[in-house]
C-alpha cells in the first residue's frame, strides 16, 4: 500500500436538532497522492485541516478528496448533519478506503435523552442496570414469598425499580426498614426491659431513617437523569466510547438506543405518587408492629411482671 493508516478518531456530538462530528486520522505515506474519504451523503463539511492547517476543500455527495503527503500526517474533518437522535442512533458511516487500526469512537449524547442500551465493537460501554435489574426480580420474588412486610412481589419489585433508577442505598434503607417491622411484629419480646427499650429505641430511629431517605431522596428521581450505571472503555457521564483493533475500509459502527427522558419523568412521577399511598398504607402498619405487646417498658413493670410469674 501507498500509505497505512495509525489511528482513526470519530466522535459525534448530538445536539437537540443536528449532530456534529470529527475524525481525526493519523497516517504514514512514501508518496504523496489524491485519496477519497467517503462521508454521509447529507453530511455538511465544515472543516479540513492537515496538520493544523486549514483546507479549503468541499465534500461532493458525501466524498471528500484530499490529498495525502509524504511522511507522518494528521487529517481531520468536521461535518454536520441535521436530525435528532431517536430510537436507534447509529454512529456516522464513513470508509476512509484504505486498512486503518488503533479505531477511536465517541458518542455524546444530549441530556434530554435516556439511555438504554448499546451496541458496537466488543471493548465498548455496558449498561450494567439491566442486570442488576435481573437481580433485583430475583430479589422482589424471595421477599414476596417470605412475606415479612405487607407487600406482595409486584411491590417489592415496583418499589425496586423506582428507587435503582437513582439510588440503591436509599433503596436498601427502605427494605431493612420494612424487614425489622416484619420481624418486630413476628417477636415474642421475652426479654428484660432494657433490652426491650433498645430494640424499640433502634426500630424508632430505624423509621425516622427510613422517611428522611425517602424525603432526601425522591427529589433526586424527579429532577434527575436515571443512573443506568455504564461502564466501559472511555465512558462517563453523556459520553459513551468503543474501540476496535482494526477495520477493512469502512470503520465500524455503534449504535445507542435512548428515548426522550421525559417519558423517564413521567414514568418516575407515577411512581412517586404510588409510593406516597403506599407509606399512607404502610405506617399504620409499623405502628401495629411497633406497639404489639406494648412500646417501652419500665424497670419497676418488669420487677413487677418477674414476680407475678414467679
Amino acid at each position: 500500500d501507498v500509505y497505512k493508516r495509525q489511528s482513526v478518531h470519530l466522535s459525534v456530538t448530538h445536539g437537540n436538532r443536528s449532530s456534529d462530528a470529527s475524525m481525526v486520522l493519523g497516517y504514514r505515506s512514501t508518496r504523496g497522492a489524491q485519496h477519497v474519504l467517503k462521508l454521509p451523503a447529507d453530511a455538511e463539511v465544515t472543516g479540513v485541516s492537515i496538520d493544523d492547517r486549514t483546507q479549503t476543500l468541499r465534500a461532493d455527495n458525501g466524498e471528500l478528496t484530499v490529498p495525502i503527503l509524504p511522511g507522518e500526517h494528521i487529517i481531520q474533518v468536521d461535518w454536520r448533519r441535521s436530525g435528532a437522535m431517536g430510537w436507534q442512533t447509529p454512529t456516522p458511516t464513513v470508509d476512509i478506503g484504505a486498512p486503518s487500526s488503533n479505531i477511536e469512537l465517541a458518542l455524546t449524547r444530549p441530556r434530554d435523552r435516556w439511555l438504554l442500551g448499546t451496541r458496537g465493537p466488543q471493548l465498548g460501554p455496558a449498561v450494567l442496570y439491566w442486570s442488576e435489574l435481573a437481580a433485583l426480580v430475583l430479589f422482589a420474588l424471595v421477599l414476596g414469598r417470605v412475606g415479612l412486610a405487607p407487600l406482595n412481589t409486584w411491590q417489592w419489585l415496583l418499589l425496586g425499580i423506582g428507587f435503582s433508577t437513582f439510588s440503591w442505598p436509599a433503596l436498601g434503607v427502605i427494605v431493612l426498614w420494612l424487614l425489622a417491622y416484619g420481624v418486630r411484629e413476628r417477636w415474642q419480646p421475652d426479654v428484660n426491659w432494657w433490652r426491650f427499650d433498645l430494640i424499640q429505641v433502634a426500630l424508632g430511629g430505624l423509621t425516622v431513617a427510613a422517611l428522611m431517605t425517602v424525603v432526601s431522596t425522591l427529589p433526586m428521581g424527579l429532577l434527575g437523569t436515571p443512573n443506568m450505571h455504564v461502564t466501559g472503555h472511555n465512558s462517563y457521564g453523556n459520553v459513551l466510547g468503543w474501540f476496535a483493533d482494526r477495520s477493512d475500509s469502512v470503520l465500524p459502527v455503534a449504535t445507542v438506543f435512548t428515548v426522550p427522558l421525559w417519558i423517564y419523568k413521567a414514568l418516575i412521577l407515577a411512581w412517586a405518587l404510588w409510593l406516597s399511598f403506599a407509606l399512607v398504607r404502610w405506617l399504620p402498619w409499623v405502628w401495629g408492629a411497633f406497639s404489639k405487646q406494648g412500646y417501652w417498658r419500665s424497670k419497676k413493670a418488669d420487677a413487677l411482671g418477674s414476680t407475678e410469674r414467679e
